[in-house]
């Protein structure tokens, strides 16, 4: 019994977390895999659909490869770009993203605020939808802290790799309230219509 926890033990060091990252390395999004074995500049990058946030517009987030280097493990959180940037809260939420992959807690009561990888396999790439859904007010420039785990041996990972900067666009907001009383009265009218002509 005790050469099954010592070889699961290794096995666990050797490869890393295959059930994705634990929510106590939300703040500084260091893996557990002890000093990073690589150095110089990551095989991969992040990279996002839009370059503005609003509260409810998703953004496209990728993960992925720059030169078909395979990766096993993965972290993003969105947060607000400034000088404390590496220990600010993750912001929004993720969804639509793909099997191998799942949401992390790491604001409480928000299951998906961050992302991660929920198996060692291989990958290439990987994407899922991000949005704000905090108040429709600017919080400042956001961007995505990846964290990226290449793995054989788990000790070889890169942190702090960062996408290009979110900004603010109040108009979307206010296009997305307008959207939204169009579509309600246009709902309200249809219901009209349909109750006169069943009548």
């Amino acid at each position: 019994m005790n050469a099954v926890l010592i070889l699961s033990a290794c096995l666990s060091v050797a490869f890393g977390l295959p059930a994705g990252p634990p929510e106590d390395a939300c703040t500084n999004m260091i893996p557990k895999h002890g000093n990073a074995t690589v150095s110089g500049e990551p095989p991969y990058a992040v990279t996002i659909g839009s370059m503005k946030y609003a509260t409810g517009f998703p953004v496209q987030v990728t993960v992925a490869t720059t030169n078909a280097t395979s990766f096993r493990g993965f972290f993003v959180q969105a947060r607000v770009n400034d000088t404390d940037f590496v220990t600010n809260p993750a912001l929004g939420m993720f969804s639509d993203y793909p099997a191998q992959t799942g949401g992390v807690e790491c604001t409480a009561g928000n299951a998906n605020s961050a992302w991660g990888h929920t198996n060692n396999n291989d990958k290439m790439s990987v994407v899922a939808t991000w949005t704000y859904d905090g108040p429709c007010e600017d919080v400042g420039d956001l961007a995505f802290r990846v964290t990226v785990v290449q793995g054989n041996p788990a000790s070889r990972f890169y942190t702090d790799i960062v996408s290009s900067n979110l900004m603010f666009d109040a108009e979307m907001c206010d296009t997305g309230a307008a959207s939204y009383v169009i579509s309600s009265i246009f709902t309200i009218i249809t219901s009209i219509i349909v109750a006169v002509l069943a009548y």
